[in-house]
């Protein structure tokens, strides 16, 4: 790439034919913004082009995989999601937001080196098809090389978050939550059944047990959602699977609920029931 420190025109030749307006008009900004040292109006008016551009791609290429797959390709980080990983970024709106912003940020803060070195060349480096590439594109693509290293961080934050709430609960805990307890001897059948809910909610993968200790402590399943950055859906999705587990051993008779637990939710109840028409 060539240019002088006025930021003038520097016309480039593909193949002995001159570049395609826009892609000409690309190399003059890129040249203009080499120039002010990548300061000023005119790198800011560059860099929020390329944030416009490739906020909407990406999230959209989280959504679809094979789409992902495509854009990391060229990348020195494989790209290894679980399952459920899919599936967050395929429905979590906030999630894609968080990381496309986060992916963005990572590849513009070597950008503006790469182009003081000429690494947009679309000249003598066409893109797709041996078409000089735009900028637009050619940023984009360098979010495809740093997506891998994003998306492992933002693994090991959420990782962290689910972590920092899903610390190993105690009988006696899901006893006060369940009515019992207090300057009362808890019958030998309720501390049974605290211990056998207990183990079952402690075995559960960190982000399940964390939605169900903060559920144990009394917080909505939009709260939860909140704490947590997951969607309200997901939560009530996590509380219905061990509910239906509970309910099957119900069932099967290896769990029964005892009399005091019985009545304690019976009496709540009847407290939710009066509320609503207090309400109304």
């Amino acid at each position: 790439m060539t240019g002088d420190s006025g930021g003038r025109r520097s016309d480039y030749i593909s193949g002995g034919q001159a570049l395609p307006e826009d892609v000409q008009h690309d190399v003059d900004r890129v040249a203009e913004a080499v120039a002010a040292g990548f300061r000023g109006p005119v790198w800011e008016g560059l860099a929020a082009d390329l944030y416009n551009y490739s906020f909407v791609p990406l999230c959209s290429a989280m959504r679809h995989t094979h789409k992902l797959i495509e854009l990391v390709a060229r990348s020195k980080t494989p790209l290894v999601m679980t399952d459920e990983e899919r599936s967050t970024l395929h429905r979590s709106a906030p999630d894609r937001d968080h990381l496309a912003l986060m992916t963005i940020g990572v590849a513009m803060e070597t950008f503006p080196e790469l182009l003081k070195k000429g690494g947009y060349d679309p000249a003598s480096n066409p893109g797709k098809g041996g078409k000089p590439s735009r900028l637009t594109s050619y940023f984009y693509g360098r979010c495809g090389l740093v997506f891998p290293r994003v998306f492992y961080n933002w693994r090991e934050e959420r990782a962290d978050r689910f972590l920092r709430h899903a610390d190993r609960m105690e009988g006696e805990h899901l006893a006060h939550a369940l009515g019992q307890g207090g300057d009362e001897l808890v019958p030998e059948t309720v501390v049974e059944l605290c211990s056998t809910l207990t183990d079952m909610i402690n075995n559960l993968k960190p982000r399940n047990r964390a939605v169900w200790i903060m559920t144990v402590d009394g917080l909505s399943q939009g709260e939860i959602a909140d704490v947590l950055g997951i969607k309200s859906g997901d939560v009530e999705n996590i509380r219905y699977s061990l509910r239906s587990k509970i309910k099957k051993l119900r069932k099967d008779g290896a769990l029964t609920i005892p009399q005091p637990v019985q009545t304690e939710w019976a009496r709540r109840r009847e407290q939710d029931k009066n509320r609503k028409k207090v309400a109304r």
